[in-house]
């Protein structure tokens, strides 16, 4: 809600694509309304302390198969 004038105002011809709404205000928040600025830094911060606290997930190495040659039925 805090964020609809802003939306119509900067991003309208993304509108009804939510994602591309929330790329083109993230990337025009130096001109975000001060509520909506609140928003999005808001956001930004819970999903640094998110990213923080999860561990990253182990890598898994590359399994490779071995590879069989291409056998010939000699029997026909």
């Amino acid at each position: 809600m805090a964020c609809t004038p802003d939306v119509w105002r900067l991003c309208g011809a993304e509108i009804p694509d939510v994602e591309r709404i929330k790329a083109c205000l993230r990337a025009n928040v130096p001109q975000l309304s001060p509520p909506c600025r609140a928003v999005f830094e808001t956001a930004s911060t819970d999903e640094s302390r998110r990213r923080a606290r999860r561990p990253a997930a182990p890598q898994q190495p590359y399994q490779t198969y071995p590879r069989y040659p291409a056998y010939q039925d000699d029997d026909e």
